[in-house]
């Protein structure tokens, strides 16, 4: 699909997002709110009429949803009125064979007012300006003490790992191999959770260290095409397996497991942990 690509070219104004497969998130930071949009499927099979977005609340679930059709906000106006009799318009496929994006020649102007409208309307905070800085006393921790040794710090950064465990499950659910979730991982921390994207990354090494079941190294790479290769639902059993045995590892300030989490149902992404 050239997914991030087409959110590269949409351009929206919205400074917590990122991309995770074929699928665009936003979220302000310490945030339960999150913006959530895919390619809405048609009644054929690989392809869109345009674009879905819901707003998720990490407790409440969905709390408002639009379907924004492309014919609507005139994203093919101009390349459809160059096509033949009898070819479909308005709609997008992810099984062409020409080496372009399915999307060349979209006009996303339409699009990108209306995203902006309706997160105005349904999320005003996602359009907040974000600050990298993390002001406030979750800061100060972490620049006046030196992270390993703080109990709050360690207690995040295993709480991230989790959220990184919960996004791979959940990406096996939407046919992505772990190794593609893992590449997004910390912006997604980074987003969802709260953290800097250096901690991010620090999430992201132990989660595939439970995954793999050794030391990062020269043939971790090796470990995870392996696993990448297995089908849907082995992935998803090692990963189950992987935040199974994290959950029940004790944090300096946890000391029972956390509540049992809910499993995502297929096609749906893991909701963000709050705290």
């Amino acid at each position: 699909m050239h997914a991030r690509e087409f959110f590269d070219q949409l351009d929206l104004p919205l400074p917590f997002g990122t991309v995770v497969g074929d699928v665009y998130y936003a979220n302000p930071t310490n945030s339960a709110i999150r913006l959530r949009i895919d390619f809405a499927r048609t009644i054929m099979d690989r392809q869109y009429d345009g674009l879905r977005l819901a707003v998720i609340h990490a407790e409440r679930g969905s709390l408002d949803t639009a379907h924004l059709r492309f014919d609507d906000h005139g994203t093919f106006t101009r390349r459809d009125a160059k096509l033949g009799p009898g070819a479909a318009r308005g709609v997008i496929s992810d099984w062409h064979n020409d080496g372009l994006p399915p999307w060349h020649g979209a006009d996303l102007t339409g699009l990108r007012t209306a995203i902006v409208a309706f997160v105005q309307v349904s999320c005003p905070s996602l359009v907040a300006p974000r600050s990298f800085a993390m002001p406030g006393p979750w800061a100060d921790r972490w620049h006046d003490s030196l992270w390993a040794t703080d109990t709050v710090v360690l207690t995040r950064l295993h709480d991230a790992t989790q959220a990184v465990l919960d996004l791979a499950e959940g990406g096996t659910y939407d046919g992505m191999p772990i190794t593609e979730t893992l590449r997004n991982a910390r912006y997604y921390v980074m987003d969802m959770v709260g953290l800097p994207l250096d901690q991010g990354m620090l999430a992201e090494a132990a989660a595939v260290t439970q995954l793999t079941g050794r030391r990062l190294g020269p043939d971790t790479a090796d470990a995870l095409e392996r696993i990448a290769s297995m089908p849907m639902d082995k992935q998803r059993a090692l990963v189950q397996a992987a935040s199974r045995r994290h959950a029940a590892t004790a944090t300096p300030l946890r000391t029972s497991p956390p509540p049992a989490r809910p499993v995502p149902a297929p096609g749906q992404a893991p909701a963000a942990h709050s705290h």
